[in-house]
């Protein structure tokens, strides 16, 4: 997805609210908005109030307001006709990405819609060359997606081997040097910058019944296998690398990871400590 400068978007190819362009940004009205929500309260016989039940969230309407302008009754028209071939009826959803400062956390993001409604007056602006468009996108979805996917890597600490045994040739006095503390475990920073928590897939690699710690939370993910697997926190699977289903091998108090709002601080530990594991988390960010 190509990436967009500040107060511009795009849908189905036409790019709007550029220096210089014949269509301008007016207004956008739905991305900060909350979608419709579907309750599923039900009414109390004989009594005050309801019976609380879960909410749902519907799709979500963006309301695009538009100014058509051109300098010449050539660019004017070509202007009019972008419009409407971008904004047609009865398509499959396309993508509206947009890049809205302090929208999306200042990323380029985008959601899918199709148009439902646009709205062009021909009033005394019209024969001047100016016309104000309304078009209304419904998206299906009520979640907005940042364009690039995020990714962090976390590691577990690797100890370096030590000799064992009498090495030849020695000399008297002996000396012998303790191995001490074990070190720190490597420390990874991340930042889960949507508004809707994040259930990321990881891979994880050379590791030997690994434990993923979120010390933010104090939550942690373990699967006793040795080797190459990936977990889809999303769908709540864990694969080995063959292939095999070994859900089965999460350990009892897991939290299947997933990552609110904000920074988080991950570890990675392993029972060999004398290889590196290997975890790399991969997510969208989404907003609502």
């Amino acid at each position: 997805m190509a990436e967009l400068e500040d107060w511009t978007c795009s849908y189905n190819g036409l790019v709007i609210g550029e220096p210089d362009s014949a269509i301008s940004i007016v207004q956008v009205d739905g991305l900060l908005s909350l979608p419709e929500v579907r309750s599923s309260d039900l009414t109390l016989v004989q009594r005050h109030g309801l019976f609380a039940g879960d909410d749902y969230m519907n799709g979500r309407t963006v309301t695009l307001t538009l100014e058509v302008y051109g300098s010449t009754r050539g660019e004017f028209t070509q202007a009019l006709n972008d419009v409407q071939a971008a904004f047609i009826p009865g398509n499959s959803e396309a993508v509206f990405s947009f890049r809205f400062p302090g929208v999306a956390a200042d990323q380029t993001a985008y959601l899918m819609a199709r148009p439902r409604k646009r709205s062009a007056p021909l009033d005394l602006n019209f024969a001047y060359g100016v016309c104000n468009v309304v078009v209304e996108l419904y998206a299906t979805s009520p979640y907005m997606y940042g364009d690039a996917a995020r990714e962090g890597v976390v590691k577990s600490l690797k100890r370096d081997q030590v000799p064992s045994g009498m090495v030849v040739p020695t000399t008297v006095p002996f000396t012998v040097t303790g191995v001490g503390a074990p070190p720190a475990d490597p420390v990874t920073w991340l930042t889960q910058w949507g508004s809707i928590p994040a259930r990321p897939t990881i891979v994880v690699t050379d590791a030997a019944s690994p434990v993923l710690w979120d010390d933010t939370t104090g939550q942690r993910f373990a699967v006793d296998f040795n080797g190459n697997f990936t977990v889809d926190s999303a769908n709540e699977i864990v694969t080995a690398s063959n292939g095999d289903d070994i859900t089965g091998l999460i350990r009892v108090g897991s939290v299947w990871p997933e990552f609110g709002p904000g920074v988080h601080r991950l570890r990675l530990t392993s029972s060999d400590e004398y290889t590196a594991a290997r975890a790399v988390l991969s997510w969208v960010d989404r907003w609502v």
